[in-house]
């Protein structure tokens, strides 16, 4: 018997048996079939830039910009010329010819224009802070754009590539009007794709009750979507499933999985998967690097039990993970886990923005934060605070709940705790074949790493789950609430 997981909630559906168990042998790139239209129709592999999230390119260059200016043609018209890489723009024409990330420089009034062409097969774009100026369509090859606006704004303002992952690898320079000004705040909030980019903590397969391996399908779907970061704050989020975290997949020890890996048609780059629970190469990432629009597979057999992180691995791979790409495998041991009443799925991760938490609009990612990893957001399940009012978790006095813990990342170790309560049960780093740990406090996961804890419910209340580095929960959003129901027991707690 063959087992479909898609996302929690939707219903499983019987495939025939008997398909063979593949290894990394059969196959030596990714299988792609298209899925919808818009996207490249040839995938590049890079063996060893797939892990150091790197991307070879002619000419490629690490050095700082310096200042030049380009004598106009005639007073007060200004233009300049950039052919974009991924590790930086390259002047060309005039003084600037062959600068890397040359600074440009202008007088207020100027009307300035500026062209870039794209230098090689990946998409980039151009954008000016503080002037809003932004070249996109840049998606091939020779492909160019320009943009003409009159400098009227006096200050020191960073000109970069939006796409995440590329300023950190060095796309970035200065475009100076007169004297240095201040930096400007973010633009409007933008119209959601999704109302709410928060994986409801229920989301949870039930236990698999069974204890013969079999065959088991399920789907990833990547898309970059606009949704909330906090009320009145948007963000663009890059998902499993258009939610952060992905859906929860829960297998038994010795099934074959077979992954189904899509990237919406609307992306902007290429994505993938690497699965921790998986023995083969990149985890499944090297089999799925995926482009705008089309699907790979891959099959891996789960022969080693417990609970494990999923996240894209796609240069630049931090930049995708501090995104929302992250999720969580249980793969069960024989006769599974002790019954609990309830089961919550929670995963934290670290968000870097351009502007402070609490700035009001549509926050950009920044590369630069995210380097010195220096998170605006510290979230649960994606956002500021999600885990709270409507979003709570929920139970009642004397039952039992179990909670999946996992970090995204990507850099940050969490401290997790449960103020008010003790674990009963920690299954540390996801551990599922060690006798647990009992009455703990305070567990530390670390990026890329998960834990399994249970908790016995015996007094009514709200319980604060946070990382107990508490700047961020109470500063950067990593709270929730379990509101426990029922009677009072004034022999434990009398308020």
């Amino acid at each position: 018997m063959a087992h479909e997981l898609r996302d929690p909630g939707q219903v499983g559906i019987d495939f025939p048996s008997g398909r063979r168990l593949r290894t990394s042998a059969d196959f030596p790139s990714p299988r792609i079939r298209r899925v919808g239209s818009g996207g490249p129709t040839v995938l590049a592999l890079f063996a060893v830039g797939i892990l150091l999230g790197a991307v070879a390119v002619g000419g490629g260059f690490w050095l700082a910009g310096r200042s030049t200016v380009v004598q106009p043609p005639q007073e007060g018209v200004v233009s300049f010329t950039l052919v974009a890489f991924i590790d930086g723009f390259v002047g060309e024409g005039g003084d600037i010819a062959g600068d890397p990330n040359p600074t440009l420089e202008v007088k207020q009034g100027d009307r300035v224009t500026i062209t870039v062409r794209n230098g090689q097969s990946i998409e980039h774009d151009f954008f000016i802070d503080g002037y809003g100026k932004h070249i996109t369509g840049l998606t091939a090859s020779g492909r160019q754009g320009s943009v003409t606006f009159v400098a009227s704004e006096v200050g020191t303002f960073a000109y970069y590539c939006t796409i995440p992952g590329h300023r950190a690898s060095g796309m970035a320079g200065t475009f100076i009007v007169g004297e240095a000004g201040s930096a400007p705040g973010p633009g409007p909030a933008q119209v959601p794709d999704v109302l709410n980019i928060a994986r409801d903590p229920t989301s949870v397969p039930a236990p698999l009750g069974r204890t013969t391996p079999s065959t088991v399908h399920i789907y990833l779907l990547a898309r970059e979507v606009v949704a909330e970061i906090e009320p009145g704050t948007t963000f663009n989020y890059w998902t499993f499933n258009a939610s952060v975290p992905g859906p929860f997949f829960r297998v038994l020890v010795n099934d074959t999985v077979v992954v189904h890996f899509s990237n919406h048609a609307t992306s902007s780059q290429n994505h993938s998967v690497d699965f921790h629970a998986v023995t083969g190469p990149g985890g499944g990432a090297v089999s799925t690097q995926t482009p705008a629009g089309q699907t790979t597979d891959f099959t891996f057999k789960a022969i080693t039990p417990g609970l494990y992180v999923y996240h894209c691995a796609s240069p630049h791979i931090p930049s995708h993970i501090a995104m929302g790409m992250y999720g969580l495998i249980l793969v069960e041991p024989d006769g599974g886990l002790p019954a609990v009443d309830h089961e919550f799925y929670v995963v934290q991760g670290d968000i870097y923005t351009k502007w402070p938490a609490g700035s009001k609009g549509h926050q950009v990612h920044d590369d630069t934060r995210l380097v010195a990893e220096n998170p605006t957001y510290v979230v649960f399940n994606g956002k500021f605070a999600a885990l709270t009012g409507a979003d709570a978790l929920q139970a009642n006095v004397n039952e039992t709940i179990r909670i999946y813990f996992g970090v995204g990342g990507p850099n940050l170790i969490s401290s997790f705790h449960v103020i008010g309560e003790m674990f009963d049960r920690v299954y540390s780093l996801g551990d599922v074949l060690s006798p647990p740990a009992q009455m703990v406090q305070t567990i530390l996961v670390p990026p890329g790493g998960a834990a399994i804890v249970d908790i016995a419910l015996q007094v009514p209340g709200n319980y604060v789950l946070v990382d107990h580095a508490l700047v961020r929960a109470i500063d950067k959003g990593s709270v929730g609430i379990l509101t426990v129901s029922g009677p009072e027991d004034w022999t434990i707690f009398e308020p």
